[in-house]
């Protein structure tokens, strides 16, 4: 079904990242993630502050998780229609049902809280900046959400009450939990009147709240049960797991070939997957950089593992001559390619080169990579194609 949801069709789906919204229907909705040119610059102080305005009053554990959540967008969009179309199963039920999904944990967790969840699902276009700016500015970002709890303290309008607990670490950061650590309320409040006067009009808070909201108020409380682990580090930025909570959740709610690798010791420092990232772009060069390289889609890992399934199989079956065949074929492209990457006629572009022309390594007739009768794909005695199941015959 993932596959499905995730292919070219995605186009014709009800998803619009002009607008924002995630539409809902009876059926299986899959976004289409628009492929933004890659931004340079880090947000502003301004910008990141508008940015969170709508969750910086969350509960610490919940905001955490949200932030890692947020970095695998698609999940989210998966999750969210999932969600809604599960939402008559609660306890062992709702357990079960997850245990076959494959998203991230960060992201499964949010389950539970349906209210956090829709809101990260109705506004991907913002879950998929949030994210994308954690990852690049993960400090900054959360001095936003500390620069922004500041004010509504300030206003008047940050305090303690029966369903969260204010108060200062000894570090001065604003620090907000649950008054019951087993009950988590998500609060709902209009940025516009909860900091005070906003003070950055050409920034002002993301449009994803209703207008008609106010001061804060909460909702139903949700049992936190397994499903909260992580908590900020307010200091540097990164996210704190807490590893019993974290084995505790993945042993419930993954089955055991989802269940990601028991984490050892009390507690550990969040780092980001990107095989969650199911293919989605990142919003800058440096993010690309850093994580793109693992960064596949579920077409990208079937081809991926068909090549590998290839030369395994090549591996299994071939003879001595044609493993010293393929040896052979390696050592004079790699001395060709030495060869022809100085510039000029027969350098890298050239008639005869190293990445393109007749008898090229990367491409070509009689090529290193691709062609007719190639090392690598082919039509002709190639590996990874051909008529050896995957062999080098020529």
């Amino acid at each position: 079904m993932h596959n499905i949801a995730r292919s070219a069709a995605s186009a014709a789906l009800a998803l619009s990242l002009a607008t924002g919204t995630l539409l809902v229907s009876t059926t299986l909705v899959a976004p289409a993630f628009a492929q933004a040119a890659p931004q340079s610059a880090n947000l502003t102080q301004p910008q990141l502050e508008a940015l969170v305005s709508t969750i910086a009053l969350y509960p610490d554990s919940l905001l955490s998780q949200m932030l890692m959540a947020a970095t695998y967008p698609l999940e989210v969009a998966e999750a969210a229609n999932w969600s809604r179309s599960h939402q008559h199963l609660s306890g062992t039920a709702l357990q079960d049902a997850l245990k076959p999904e494959t998203w991230d944990n960060s992201v499964k967790s949010l389950i539970t809280f349906p209210d956090a969840l829709n809101l990260m699902g109705n506004q991907l276009d913002w879950t998929q900046k949030l994210g994308d700016a954690y990852l690049a500015q993960p400090k900054d970002l959360m001095q936003a959400v500390q620069a922004l709890r500041a004010k509504a303290k300030k206003a008047g309008n940050l305090s303690s009450n029966s369903q969260v607990t204010v108060v200062n670490d000894p570090q001065s950061n604003i620090v907000i939990v649950p008054s019951n650590p087993q009950v988590v309320y998500v609060p709902t409040y209009n940025p516009m009147m909860i900091y005070g006067v906003w003070p950055w009009a050409a920034y002002p808070p993301y449009p994803m709240y209703n207008p008609a909201w106010g001061l804060m108020s909460f909702g139903v409380g949700m049992a936190v049960g397994a499903a909260l682990w992580s908590t900020p580090h307010w200091g540097s930025g990164s996210i704190t797991i807490n590893n019993n909570n974290f084995n505790n959740f993945n042993n419930r709610f993954n089955s055991a070939v989802n269940q990601r690798s028991n984490l050892v010791g009390d507690a550990n420092t969040w780092a980001h997957n990107p095989a969650h990232r199911d293919g989605v772009p990142y919003n800058s060069a440096a993010l690309s950089n850093r994580y793109g390289a693992n960064n596949l889609s579920d077409m990208d890992r079937n081809n991926a593992a068909r090549q590998q399934n290839a030369v395994n199989n090549w591996k299994n079956n071939a003879t001595p001559e044609d493993k010293q065949r393929m040896d052979q074929a390696r050592q004079n492209a790699q001395n060709s390619f030495q060869r022809n990457s100085a510039s000029g006629d027969r350098a890298a572009g050239g008639d005869r080169s190293a990445g393109g022309g007749d008898r090229s390594f990367g491409g070509g007739d009689r090529s290193f990579g691709g062609g007719d009768r190639s090392f690598g794909g082919g039509s002709r005695g190639s590996f990874g194609g051909g008529h050896f199941g995957g062999g080098f015959r020529r």
